[in-house]
């Protein structure tokens, strides 16, 4: 993809050295509880722009939206935000700490991209859309014209090309913004680079890359509309509303960390532990086995079963029943991810949900924490499944084949550390 540097708008370093108390991650992992947290740190955080009181259906209170955009032409007035004047491109490092108690650094560079539709060579997705949250952030942002929220893409290089070269540039950095997001513990420096050599370098190392939407499947849906919407307010082809803000991996890096989303049902009308067993040798062999044995692994085919007693078993699934799964898919590369034989098979075949009570999250509870997962059958879940690590690269072929059919969640922190102005995306280089 084509990517332009830009004039992103930035707390003032001079205000706010260090952005611990003012970050906070996207709107859509914020719960009313942890938006009152983050305000009580600084009435400045940025949750403040992003989220309201509370919501009634699709949007929240009236003077949210307007509200905001005022908040915004305020802080531009007293020097809280500044616009940069030189376009550039933002590299942002993250050191956090994964499910798997492991240390991991990711890294990454926020520039604009084209807005472009789905395809292989293009954008690739994997996540159904919604209409609700769309409503609400295509308000936010016709109000403030403003893209508050970067997208995460990932694209392959293999070699890690550009993110080395973007290492050797930071003695070239103009700016270095640091924060750490105190309730996850996930440490921030994002160093501003401006070199048009530099820039120029990633431009081409990017061209003609595709990208793959691995968080912001919503924020895509919305700027897309807002684009239609401005084509159609100004007669005019060539707008600042063509682009978006994104925050660029590489799927290679090892610090991309893709981890299992874990599910568990509750409140499924005549759900029997038992019955479920019964049916489940018809496809999978099951074995025995006991917590201190679960690992999370790779192995798509296998999923750990629990029961609401926590105890577990592991369900390989037989090759007849693959080889069944593959011919009935659109294609037979899905069914070498577990989400898809879970949904497929058990939650579709067995228990018998619907299309709709999948896609409405009906009955079905979503764990990113191994610990939240054991908490749920605790607390009244009905069964709950373990899954396997994604592979990225397996995802990557799947979204180029525009299958939106994975379920999953990436540990992603990426907090609020700059916005773009819609009218501010013009570079000089």
């Amino acid at each position: 993809m084509s990517i332009l540097p830009f004039c992103g708008t930035i707390y003032s370093p001079e205000k706010f050295p260090n952005l611990s108390d003012i970050i906070a991650p996207p709107y859509d992992v914020i719960s009313p509880e942890e938006r009152r947290f983050f305000l009580s740190r600084s009435r400045y955080n940025s949750a403040r722009l992003i989220l309201g009181d509370e919501k009634q259906g699709d949007f929240f209170e009236d003077e949210f939206y307007e509200g905001t955009r005022d908040l915004l032409k305020k802080w531009h007035e007293e020097g809280t935000l500044l616009k940069r004047e030189q376009p550039g491109l933002f590299f942002l490092h993250q050191f956090f700490t994964g499910p798997d108690g492991e240390q991991h650094l990711r890294k990454g560079f926020i520039a604009l991209m084209p807005l472009a539709p789905y395809g292989p060579d293009t954008v690739r997705a994997h996540e159904r859309t919604h209409k609700g949250p769309i409503k609400d952030r295509l308000r936010l942002t016709a109000t403030t014209k403003t893209n508050f929220s970067q997208i995460l893409f990932t694209y392959q290089d293999a070699e890690n090309s550009i993110n080395k070269l973007l290492d050797e540039s930071l003695p070239k950095a103009i700016v270095k913004l640091a924060g750490r997001n105190e309730d996850t513990g996930v440490e921030n420096i994002c160093y501003l680079i401006e070199d048009e050599e530099v820039i120029t370098a990633v431009q081409e190392m990017m061209e003609g890359k595709p990208v793959f939407i691995a968080d912001g499947h919503h924020r895509y849906e919305t700027l897309r509309l807002y684009q239609n919407q401005r084509l159609n307010e100004t007669g005019f082809s060539e707008i600042d509303a063509n682009y978006v803000m994104g925050y660029f991996a590489c799927a290679q890096d090892t610090g991309l960390k893709v981890y299992p989303t874990h599910r568990s049902l509750r409140g499924v009308p005549d759900f029997s532990y038992q019955l479920l067993m019964d049916k489940l040798f018809k496809y999978f062999d099951v074995l025995q086995m006991d917590e201190e044995q679960i690992e999370l692994g790779h192995d798509h085919r296998s999923i750990i079963m629990a029961n609401e007693a926590g105890e577990p078993i592991m369900l390989q699934l037989k090759d007849s029943a693959f080889s069944d799964l593959q011919h009935r898919l659109e294609d037979p590369i899905l069914a070498e991810m577990d989400t898809v034989i879970l949904e497929e098979i058990i939650l579709k075949d067995i228990l018998k949900l619907t299309d709709e009570d999948i896609q409405q999250h009906r009955y079905i509870e979503y764990h990113r924490d191994i610990d939240d997962f054991w908490e749920a059958l605790r607390t009244g879940s009905q069964v709950g499944w373990i899954m396997s690590y994604p592979d990225n690269d397996t995802l990557f072929e799947i979204g180029g084949k525009g299958y939106a059919c994975l379920r999953k969640a990436l540990i992603f922190s990426l907090n609020y550390l700059l916005v773009w102005f819609f009218e501010n995306w013009r570079t000089r280089i």
